[in-house]
């Protein structure tokens, strides 16, 4: 502190703002003699661009800096709309549509990188003009349309039915809580010119490939990554049923069948839409976008074989036989993602799931 000046109190957090109140020295002068007391020449010690003692050389943690000023809740507009027809006494027909509108997800994006980075290379606003700056808030969505035909037969006549299938539809534009879009640009499109191109009255495309999209449009960079939701799967039907054999043996099974999982192709190359150094997600060819593409159909089959014995009037014992992947099926846990890598074909499977299995169990009853 300056000569004559009372300690900083024990705990305080310094800043650019009260250094001096706290110590009666100038923001420079406190950086020096901070530098100076760890044996270190002037200069060691700067204030940063937020206002914090820090080492320039050491580059600070950014992830995330700031919260984005129109921050939401995230929430689900939705409705269903079912029907029901029973068959008989035991049987019943349902039909049902879902939809969902999911909007402000949450996420990261770097919310001080210039439009005219992806003309003139990585040019960052300020008043951090030296480094991006990682945002969070509600800048994603995303939709969600189910159709479900449902069949369930009540247990009687000594065996019960079950069958289901579902058509989904989901689409949104994040790549996760934690990850960069593709395009992190959001916002009315500025001028921008390179040569004798302008994007003043039409879009163009840049010497080194980006797109360049008409000033004065508004642009959500996001979009770049709309494409089907991670999880999502497009086809699932289902058969579940139980028979009661005589002699206190019952059958059981479960058939699933799905369409694969959606993945995205890896990039071959690569593009830089945001001028952000890297293209973070998908290579732009024709119908390449984010998780354009399917994997092979999972298809499952799980039996369970049991059987009662009555161990006087009070104490039951089931003895159970418990199949899973019945047929021994080859689904894929993982599909190989690039073009032209002989070990690894595109689309088709590099690792499985578990083949068949099977188990004994016992259950007593009491």
């Amino acid at each position: 502190v300056a000569p004559g000046h009372a300690p900083i109190p024990a705990n305080a957090v310094i800043n650019v703002s009260n250094i001096q109140a706290l110590s009666g020295l100038a923001p420079d002068q406190y950086a020096a003699q901070a530098s100076a007391a760890i044996g270190q020449a002037p200069g060691y010690f700067v204030f940063g661009p937020f206002g914090v003692l820090e080492n320039p050389v050491i580059p600070p943690r950014l992830l995330p800096t700031t919260i984005d000023g129109s921050f939401k809740t995230p929430h689900t507009l939705g409705f269903s709309v079912g029907v029901q027809r029973e068959i008989g006494k035991d049987m019943v027909v349902e039909l049902d549509y879902y939809h969902r509108d999911i909007r402000d997800l949450l996420g990261v994006r770097k919310s001080n990188l210039a439009f005219q980075s992806r003309v003139v290379g990585r040019t960052f606003l300020p008043p951090f003009t030296t480094g991006e700056i990682q945002t969070f808030g509600p800048f994603y969505e995303g939709k969600y349309d189910a159709l479900i035909v449902n069949f369930n037969k009540r247990l009687s006549r000594r065996f019960l039915l079950g069958a289901n299938y579902t058509f989904a539809h989901a689409t949104d534009n994040s790549r996760g809580i934690d990850s960069l879009p593709s395009d992190s640009f959001i916002g009315i499109v500025p001028e921008v010119t390179q040569g004798s191109n302008s994007n003043k009255n039409g879009s163009f495309i840049a010497t080194n490939g980006n797109f360049v999209a008409q000033a004065g449009t508004f642009l959500n960079g996001p979009d770049l990554d709309k494409g089907p939701s991670d999880l999502a799967v497009n086809h699932i039907f289902q058969v579940n049923g139980l028979v009661e054999l005589p002699w206190q043996i019952q059958v059981s099974g479960i058939i699933r069948a799905q369409s694969g999982f959606h993945f995205s192709r890896t990039p071959t190359k690569i593009t830089d839409p945001d001028g952000d150094g890297g293209f973070l997600a998908i290579d732009l060819g024709p119908g390449a976008g984010r998780n354009a593409f399917t994997a092979p159909p999972f298809v499952n089959l799980d039996m369970r074989l049991a059987k009662r014995f009555a161990l006087g009037e009070r104490v039951k014992l089931q003895v159970l036989f418990e199949f899973f992947n019945l047929l021994n099926r080859q689904n894929p846990a993982a599909v190989g993602s690039r073009l032209n890598v002989a070990a690894q074909p595109f689309g088709d499977a590099t690792s499985v799931l578990p083949g068949r299995e099977g188990q004994i169990g016992f259950r007593i009853e009491f």
